[in-house]
């Protein structure tokens, strides 16, 4: 799904979420998550028919690799709503709603986030190659559990153990065997 694609739906999303100001960030951000699964489900399909019909080849039509891809929908999903709720809670009450798509905080963040997903596949590459058993300790090492207790998968995921991950600090990890700093065993130096 295009960020553009789901700026544009955030932005009634947002709007409705400030009506009622009383309502808690968790909850913010679980609107916002709720609004689009729609695209995201749209995307999904497509991606996976694309996939299913010719254009991944067979390693692509596994099992493995069809719950990968329910992961990083999962993970993008709930990224673009942490983002958005971030991004509405630094606004000042004073400051004036500008659409999301010109939202400078909303487009870095999900940019960030997103780049850091897209990184991902090269990291988790490099590592099966190099380093298969940095893969699992990493990625449990870098868990959003609270996140996970918030963000429910959407059914079309239909994931037995969902898991998000800060990207940011797993991709680290496969590459450098440490986390802030830490190796994560002496085995993966």
């Amino acid at each position: 799904m295009s960020g553009t694609v789901m700026l544009r739906a955030l932005a009634l999303v947002i709007l409705a979420v400030a009506a009622s100001p009383a309502r808690g960030e968790d909850d913010a951000m679980r609107t916002i998550y709720a609004s689009v699964e729609n695209t995201l489900r749209r995307e999904y399909d497509e991606l996976l028919r694309d996939i299913l019909f010719g254009k991944g080849g067979a390693a692509a039509k596994s099992e493995q690799a069809q719950h990968t891809l329910k992961v990083i929908y999962y993970n993008k999903a709930v990224m673009f709503a942490m983002c958005a709720g971030e991004a509405e809670r630094v606004r000042s009450p004073q400051a004036p709603r500008v659409p999301a798509q010109r939202n400078l905080f909303l487009t870095t963040c999900v940019e960030q986030k997103f780049g850091e997903l897209h990184q991902f596949s090269s990291a988790l590459s490099y590592a099966g190659i190099f380093f298969p058993d940095r893969i699992e300790r990493c990625g449990d090492a870098s868990r959003l559990h609270e996140q996970e207790k918030l963000f429910a998968p959407y059914g079309f995921l239909q994931l037995a153990e969902p898991k998000l991950y800060d990207f940011s600090r797993y991709n680290s990890c496969m590459i450098t065997g440490k986390i802030d700093g830490a190796a994560i065993s002496p085995a993966a130096q």
